[in-house]
């Protein structure tokens, strides 16, 4: 069965990091606040496709900030994932903006600010590619498995 029909069949969030996670073949993650976390990717997942791309990544964002204010790691690579599709782009891309510390956050990762979620989403419009899982799902997995390997 492929990736994108085991996510038509699933019931929750939990479903669909099980499902992401068997598919990529991760080993050595956990989940916690950050969804999937491995030392190359952080992953916020759905268990839906209504939420958009943009705000999937303010979410990651928040953690992210939260990590630079800290002084934590910050993998290479932030990803977006939900039943219909996903998305990919570097953390180097984020990085220098979210220095400035000029978003104001809501207060927890899924209560963020329309204003947050417009400077995000303005900020990493290009910095980003998207793959809908029912028409791309051998591209997307094999993207992130290069991007595990590399």
């Amino acid at each position: 069965m492929s990736l994108f029909e085991k996510l038509q069949q699933v019931t929750s969030e939990e479903d669909v990091k099980d499902a992401y996670i068997k598919a990529l073949g991760l080993k050595g993650y956990s989940k916690n606040l950050i969804d999937i976390q491995t030392k190359e990717i952080w992953f916020e997942a759905k268990d839906n496709s209504r939420i958009s791309t943009y705000a999937m990544f303010t979410q990651l964002m928040h953690y992210v900030q939260d990590a630079l204010n800290k002084g934590d790691y910050i993998p290479p690579f932030l990803v977006v994932i939900d039943t219909q599709k996903a998305a990919i782009m570097k953390s180097e891309d984020v990085l220098p903006f979210l220095a400035k510390k000029t978003i104001k956050w809501g207060k927890s990762a899924s209560n963020y600010t329309q204003e947050a979620l417009d400077a995000i989403s303005a900020h990493i419009g290009t910095h980003f590619v998207s793959f809908k899982i029912e028409t791309h799902e051998e591209e997307f997995i094999s993207t992130i498995k290069d991007a595990i390997k590399n």
